[in-house]
């Protein structure tokens, strides 16, 4: 694991001059149609001015952004009937929805940049949110997880997904697997953790061919193919799977 120590870790609430290199690190880790409209995409900067402490960032020794994660407390009764339906959810409860106690501590996303993944730096981050819990007197960290290797077997259902093992008996994917050696407790899939409708024309941008429909469609990047109907509109609802680290 990286010793954040050696590195300075910062916030949206300290740094707020790094807001867009905190955006740009998020898209550059992701598919492009990640950040196109969809119910949580349209609050996500909301999340930047309402709770920036829990923006979390971390600069290397010439002050660029290498890593960062983003989240928000939420209440969860920690049952994992009472989690919520996935990121949109979160984000629409958050915003749209009655106040209420927070319970947990969310975090949404969690990005490394490319030249130092591998490093640990994940891990740091999330072994920081989970110290940030504990002090506010919170039951942990729960993480709609998007898992990394999933966009190779985007017919498989998320929850069959996340049962595969390796050999060892540790998560065939690495970044389940890298909560499990945490201590995270792997409970269950959000089918639909973010929802994307689009023109089918914009998708066929990405896959570079038609995409006819009634059909499904698979996309580069998808965890789940695209749902295409016949008057035209594509929508992918991407899987995630939640993880709880917990604060004790």
């Amino acid at each position: 694991m990286a010793d954040l120590s050696a590195l300075t870790v910062t916030s949206l609430e300290r740094a707020p001059e790094l807001e867009s290199a905190v955006d740009r690190l998020i898209t550059g880790n992701m598919p492009p149609f990640m950040s196109w409209e969809s119910p949580g995409n349209w609050r996500w900067h909301r999340l930047y001015d309402t709770h920036p402490a829990h923006q979390i960032c971390v600069l290397d020794e010439e002050g660029r952004l290498v890593a960062a994660a983003n989240g928000l407390p939420v209440p969860w009764d920690g049952t994992v009937d009472g989690l919520p339906g996935g990121s949109d959810d979160v984000l629409v409860s958050a915003f749209d929805g009655p106040a209420a106690r927070p319970d947990a501590l969310c975090m949404l996303s969690v990005s490394v940049s490319a030249r130092l993944r591998g490093g640990g730096l994940a891990e740091g981050l999330l072994t920081r949110a989970r110290d940030e819990a504990r002090a506010a007197g919170l039951r942990g960290v729960v993480i709609p997880v998007r898992p990394t290797r999933k966009a190779r077997y985007p017919l498989v259902p998320m929850a069959d997904y996340a049962r595969w093992r390796r050999p060892d008996g540790t998560p065939f994917d690495p970044w389940l697997a890298t909560h499990a050696a945490l201590g995270a407790e792997l409970l269950a899939p959000c089918d639909r953790s973010l929802v994307i409708s689009q023109p089918v024309a914009r998708w066929e941008e990405i896959t570079g061919h038609p995409l006819p429909g009634p059909a499904r469609h698979l996309v580069p990047g998808a965890l789940a193919p695209l749902e295409v109907s016949a008057d035209g509109e594509g929508v992918y609802a991407e899987p995630n799977f939640w993880v709880f680290h917990p604060a004790t």
